[in-house]
């Protein structure tokens, strides 16, 4: 059964990152991932100009000793439209897709949305805000942002252990089982890294238990 249970973040303002609030926030930080922090501070308005990705983010207000306030970053995400495209990835995860789906239904790509540049700024990194944002993005999608229907959850995950461990922990599974396969599919020869693993999340047992 799908609970949602938020802690920190039910305390934080979450909004669509403007040119505005772009402007107002503080801490827009990544050490740890410099592209996504570039994305966040210089990339993220004019892809959501191109209408390629919506940015959002979560922040707090934090009171100042005069009384004022300051908006601080604490965690954001993209999101864009596409598609899990079943006749691309193996036959062994086309089958536990289609078979989660009524015959007549089946099809050779479903509609997904893509997650991109997840990541908990530096502030308030490391205090388990990375799996609350998870859960508060798939609760999001299924009730909130229903203006088109989207079955999946995919990403391409940065191929470290503790990203890639993050995702699992968090439901998601690789869309190629075996890393030589995706490595092929890519394009990606034998002695170049594979940077990221394409790994999906079902959206329906939320829904089911939510609205169930």
């Amino acid at each position: 059964m799908f609970l949602f249970t938020m802690k920190f973040l039910d305390k934080c303002h979450f909004d669509e990152l403007t040119e505005e609030l772009q402007r107002e926030l503080l801490g827009i930080d990544c050490r740890r991932e410099s592209k996504i922090e570039g994305f966040f501070k210089e990339e993220s308005l004019l892809s959501d100009s191109q209408m390629l990705s919506h940015t959002y983010c979560f922040y707090e207000n934090v009171n100042n000793e005069d009384g004022s306030a300051q908006k601080h970053a604490v965690a954001g995400f993209c999101v864009s439209c596409s598609n899990v495209a079943t006749r691309l990835i193996p036959k062994s995860t086309r089958n536990k897709l289609n078979r989660k789906i009524p015959y007549g239904k089946q099809r050779d790509h479903y509609p997904a949305v893509m997650i991109g540049q997840l990541t908990v700024f530096d502030s308030y990194a490391g205090k388990g805000i990375g799996d609350e944002l998870m859960e508060k993005i798939k609760w999001w999608l299924v009730v909130e942002n229903q203006n088109i229907a989207s079955r999946y959850i995919i990403v391409d995950a940065i191929n470290k252990p503790q990203v890639l461990d993050f995702y699992i922990r968090n439901g998601f599974s690789f869309a190629f089982p075996d890393g030589n396969l995706e490595r092929e599919y890519v394009g990606v020869q034998e002695n170049e890294i594979l940077r990221t693993r394409f790994m999906l999340f079902d959206l329906m047992p939320i829904r089911q238990a939510i609205y169930c």
